[in-house]
């Protein structure tokens, strides 16, 4: 008797605590954990329509790592049209409202990346992306999903240590996040590849780079939206036209001896940016016949650094397509520097020559040595003023303007003995399709000088005459 009455006692303390009402957080502060960040699906899903299984799936957990139930609210961005699908604790769906999770408790979400057998494999874009949202308390945290949409060569968050050469013309090389090559390490790039990149990604060198392009198989590197389009009310533009979709090509100390032979890289935030004082008499990174164009800032940044260029076109740029930070050594022969922007931006000028470190308040902070040659060149666009010329010149080891043509209000410039013209208009067929070809009385016209070394092609590879036009075009009659 005396034991059934400790057990109704007990049963009845149980039913007590059992009945204790769930308590939940709503503190913004409180957010839920993951086990990822990013979901990698590395088979490629346009092989998946002709083989089995249909769908690859993996899986993530969502924990609560705080001392009262929490509830969220689970999405999948793309909804019905996604390549991927979501389930979430053996339900599937595209959203799960009001999911509880208790205290230091987890659930998994499972996801599945699937070939629609109505679509065409052929049409998708290199990388397939999604993400899973949830919504606890006011925040949104998500999860990427990737997913390779085309057979290629991808390199996800990467490295070399050895010697690597990228050599495939029939796949291209896509790289997510970054492609690094360390030090004492060359990556070559032959003629004919391209290379793409995701959003914010780079290629990251502090070893050496090798780009070997050739006039009828240039190098590429752009974004991986090759097909995609963007559009608003006002405009509507190919991807390839719009700056932003990848950061670029970085130099980084100790890198060295790097050349880029007739590529063209498009549509990054900086195209070749470089914090790589050079080690030796040679430029940190040689230029030929290459096009930078359509970037967020500049086509080429180097801070302190050591840059050869010839042949080679700079364009399009929502800040100075050009721009010496820091001072440092820069060689331009035979370029065309274009101011024209066709995106927001555009404001500074097409060069920036500078060896002072000034503060948000214009006050110096510091100033460098700076060596500074640009010969039978052009720097032109829509603005009075398209070069910078802010030099310290108790640093100033050389400056070097000559047989150029120029959009400036500089004295400087225009010293006799120059040979430069000054707001004597270069005639570009056509700028705003990128064709900076000089046309019929262009006035950068035979106005070169034969150099040392002699440059005896173009950026085309045309033989140039006895008397040289400026820029990176021979004009063809």
């Amino acid at each position: 008797m005396r034991n059934s009455k400790i057990i109704i006692i007990l049963l009845f303390i149980l039913c007590l605590w059992a009945c204790k009402p769930e308590t939940f957080t709503y503190n913004t502060s409180d957010k839920l954990t993951f086990n990822y960040d990013t979901i990698v699906f590395d088979t490629i899903i346009s092989k998946i329509y002709q083989g089995t299984p249909k769908s690859v799936n993996r899986q993530f957990v969502v924990r609560n790592p705080h001392e009262q139930s929490i509830k969220t609210t689970i999405t999948l961005a793309g909804g019905t049209s996604s390549t991927f699908r979501m389930n979430v604790d053996g339900e599937s769906g595209i959203f799960f409202e009001n999911i509880v999770i208790k205290p230091h408790d987890s659930i998994y979400v499972f996801v599945e990346a699937y070939a629609n057998p109505n679509h065409n494999p052929a049409g998708n874009p290199l990388i397939l992306r999604d993400s899973i949202t949830c919504k606890t308390n006011g925040n949104l945290q998500n999860v990427q999903l990737v997913a390779w949409g085309q057979d290629a060569n991808f390199y996800f968050s990467d490295s070399t240590s050895t010697d690597l050469i990228w050599d495939d013309k029939t796949k291209p090389y896509v790289v997510y996040d970054y492609f690094k090559v360390k030090n004492n390490a060359t990556l070559t790039i032959k003629e004919g590849v391209k290379v793409y990149f995701s959003p914010y990604s780079a290629l990251w060198i502090q070893g050496t780079l090798k780009v070997e392009g050739t006039n009828t198989e240039p190098v590429i590197f752009e974004g991986d939206r090759t097909s995609d389009k963007y559009s608003d009310k006002f405009t509507v533009y190919k991807y390839f036209n719009i700056p932003g979709q990848w950061f670029g090509i970085i130099f980084q100390y100790p890198s060295k001896a790097n050349i880029v032979k007739h590529a063209r890289i498009k549509n990054a935030t900086v195209g070749i940016f470089m914090d790589s004082v050079s080690l030796d008499a040679n430029p940190v990174v040689k230029i030929y016949n290459t096009t930078i164009q359509n970037m967020t800032y500049n086509a080429v940044r180097g801070t302190r650094s050591k840059v050869y260029a010839e042949n080679s076109v700079f364009s399009n740029c929502g800040s100075a397509c050009i721009y010496t930070f820091k001072g440092g050594d820069y060689d331009l022969r035979h370029v065309t520097i274009s101011g024209f922007c066709d995106f927001s931006g555009g404001n500074d000028p097409a060069l920036a020559v500078t060896n002072r470190l000034r503060n948000q308040f214009g006050f110096v902070l510091e100033t460098y040595p700076i060596s500074f040659s640009i010969q039978n060149s052009i720097v032109w666009g829509e603005l009075k003023e398209e070069v910078m010329l802010d030099i310290e010149e108790s640093k100033l080891i050389a400056l070097l303007p000559f047989n150029s043509v120029f959009k400036t209000t500089s004295a400087t410039l225009s010293q006799a003995g120059t040979n430069n013209l000054i707001n004597k208009n270069p005639e570009f067929k056509d700028y705003s399709k990128y064709n900076f070809d000089l046309d019929t009385l262009s006035a950068a016209k035979d106005i070169g000088k034969i150099l040392n070394p002699q440059i005896s092609t173009d950026y085309m590879n045309r033989i140039r005459d006895s008397k040289p036009d400026a820029g990176a075009f021979e004009r063809k009659e």
